[in-house]
């Protein structure tokens, strides 16, 4: 079996941003804190060791019958996506069995059973998406839409795998995979830069624009949203309240263009939790940096 299939999958907390709790770190930030960003998750944000998660058995998973899922679940991929990676029993009815995949090594095929020791997709709190300009976020309401591709972006080793899903019969199918250098793709200068921002503080500190723009939108009658500026140092407390894919980055790619050399907007978007954050960064000089914040 691929090693990809063996990686331990960072779990991250879900953070509530709140533009209050914003003032509340700057308050702190001003005492003097170095700035911190950590290498590892502590033991409780990680999701637990192959040796100790409980495996689902392929052969119990038949003993239930097919669960009934709406039909509009498969109008939007977002829809679809959010069954396939909470509900296992799910998954393994959306999976074309055996799964083939092309990488470095050669043709790869995944049995329903390795495929469900590997788990890849649960429990994963947040995604996110890469794109040039907003109005290509317009590509994740598209209902005609037949191919989308979520991205398994290893920032630690330039590694890349691709799990392509097609829409046949009015029904999202998992119908392979590739394996490849994340540098090699599109946005590879883009995933270069971001592998290095988010584990090296100097070079992060030095990739800030300055002042650093904070958005907070309107989220009702009572929160009116607003705009402030962040120093290096407010950043780097604010920081530690951002959820941001630090070791393996699960990227949607809905098919939006990757055209632009500089400028580049990440969107991280919950699960479940309502979590919604764009960072955008531009590259000024040659040097990519993080611009403006939106939440």
């Amino acid at each position: 079996m691929h090693c990809f299939l063996q990686d331990i999958l960072q779990k991250q907390p879900m953070k509530q941003l709140f533009f209050t709790l914003v003032a509340g770190c700057l308050l702190v930030a001003c005492t003097g804190k170095k700035d911190d960003v950590q290498d590892d998750d502590t033991p409780t944000d990680m999701i637990a060791e192959p040796d100790t998660i409980e495996i689902a058995d392929p052969d119990t998973l038949q003993l239930f019958e097919e669960r009934e899922i709406p039909q509009s679940a498969d109008v939007l991929f977002d829809d679809f996506f959010f069954s396939f990676a909470t509900d296992e029993r799910f998954q393994m009815q959306r999976v074309v069995f055996p799964l083939h995949g092309e990488g470095e090594e050669g043709e790869q095929t995944l049995s329903q059973e390795q495929w469900a020791e590997a788990r890849l997709f649960s429990r994963q709190p947040f995604f996110s998406i890469i794109y040039d300009r907003d109005r290509d976020m317009e590509i994740q309401k598209d209902t005609n839409l037949t191919q989308v591709s979520v991205e398994w972006i290893h920032l630690n080793d330039d590694r890349l795998e691709r799990y392509n899903f097609n829409r046949r019969n009015g029904q999202w199918l998992l119908t392979d995979f590739q394996s490849m250098a994340a540098s090699q793709t599109p946005n590879g200068d883009f995933i270069r830069f971001y592998a290095q921002f988010v584990t090296d503080s100097v070079f992060q500190r030095e990739s800030l624009c300055q002042p650093l723009r904070l958005i907070s939108e309107a989220d009702d009658e009572f929160d009116e949203g607003g705009e402030m500026e962040l120093s290096p140092d407010e950043w780097f407390e604010f920081r530690k309240e951002m959820p941001m894919p630090e070791h393996v980055m699960m990227n949607i790619n809905y098919g939006q263009p990757a055209l632009s050399e500089n400028k580049k907007v990440l969107m991280v978007e919950g699960m479940s939790n309502g979590l919604y954050v764009r960072y955008h960064f531009d590259r000024l000089n040659e040097r990519w940096r993080l611009m403006t914040i939106e939440n």
